[in-house]
């Protein structure tokens, strides 16, 4: 089964779509029952501890929300379990700690979560609760490399959202409660557009992968990818620029593989990854449309080599897109897409995230 989340909002699709991958059947429009959908904008999905976690980026939620499967439905349905971690909007819907407007959750599997936000341009570390159905923002910053970086500090010292595991360039930003102390690209800050405070946030943080101890984060604005370890927050450093920004990540047999404009790119995986390792190739350009695609989620089958992209058209709400398969070959060097599929069309919002499940 593929999932799929869209753009969302007031008049775009608040669910997820369910699709039959031997097939292309579209089984559900509303995967995601008992839950408040209403203007929700979804995107990053996990499927991690027996439950299915989903990104809500809409400004009013800003949570990530917990789902469980349920057994003997005629079609895949996830009843809601609750909030998992969120929001942190005070009554004048800013944002008080480092969750706001998310984009991407992953877990390392030692008892922490990682949100990336758009909105605070931070990724938030989160703990998570003994039964996996809640999680906690902890106070302060949780990156140790950042609570040593005291030579960035002004007189009366760093201040940071709770919860921070990777800062921003810029501390203060619309929305956002506190003025954060800003750290430098060199020290692992994310960068911002515009990094001012006079208007919305663009671009920012995006996607988030985690391959043995260490956390990849796209950092749209700078077209590339940072390292982190999660052993303490370290700052690895940066990977070789990409052509466009990048937004979304995926790992697939020690490759890692970055949507950038309208291309895949990959890059071999040392274990763990460092910025040494890390070589970017186009292995898949968006097919030829009337209106353009830019490459969005990626998502693996590994039984049968195949992988599913969401390919966007247009922006927003008013975006249209396709859902489209390939069969993909790694046996040496750079990977090789064939068999080009289309599974779906498209048409009434724009596709973000992709997630292949076994059923």
């Amino acid at each position: 089964m593929l999932l799929v989340t869209f753009h969302g909002g007031s008049s775009g699709v608040n669910n997820v779509y369910a699709y039959d991958t031997a097939s292309g059947a579209l089984q559900t429009q509303t995967a995601l029952q008992s839950a408040p959908l209403t203007k929700a904008e979804l995107r990053g999905m996990v499927s991690a501890n027996s439950y299915l976690y989903v990104v809500n980026g809409g400004k009013d939620e800003s949570n990530v929300m917990c789902f469980q499967a349920v057994s003997g439905s005629s079609v895949p349905t996830f009843k809601y379990v609750g909030v998992f971690v969120g929001p942190s909007l005070s009554k004048k819907r800013h944002f008080e700690n480092s969750i706001g407007h998310p984009y991407a959750v992953q877990f390392d599997g030692s008892g922490f979560c990682y949100v990336s936000n758009q909105d605070t341009n931070v990724v938030a570390q989160a703990q998570v609760a003994a039964d996996f159905k809640t999680a906690t923002i902890q106070k302060g910053c949780r990156s140790h490399y950042l609570n040593d970086l005291t030579g960035i500090c002004p007189a009366a010292g760093c201040a940071y959202l709770d919860g921070t595991f990777a800062a921003s360039q810029v501390g203060t930003l619309p929305d956002v409660e506190i003025e954060a102390t800003p750290v430098p690209a060199a020290n692992g800050g994310l960068s911002v557009n515009p990094p001012t405070k006079i208007t919305k946030v663009q671009n920012s943080v995006r996607d988030l992968a985690i391959s043995n101890g260490v956390l990849l984060v796209c950092d749209e604005p700078s077209n590339l990818i940072r390292l982190y370890s999660l052993t303490d927050g370290t700052y690895l450093g940066e990977s070789p620029a990409l052509p466009k920004g990048p937004t979304h990540l995926a790992i697939f047999s020690n490759g890692l593989y970055v949507s950038a404009g309208d291309q895949l790119y990959w890059s071999s995986l040392s274990n763990p990854p460092t910025v040494a390792s890390l070589s970017f190739q186009s292995v898949l350009t968006a097919p030829a449309a009337k209106n353009p695609y830019d490459v969005g989620g990626v998502t693996f089958d590994p039984s049968s080599r195949t992988a599913y992209v969401a390919l966007q058209q247009g922006k927003g709400e008013t975006g249209t897109g396709a859902i489209y398969s390939y069969t993909v070959s790694t046996r040496s060097g750079a990977p090789v897409f064939s068999d080009q599929t289309v599974l779906a069309t498209i048409c009434s919002d724009t596709p973000e995230f992709v997630l292949f499940l076994l059923e």
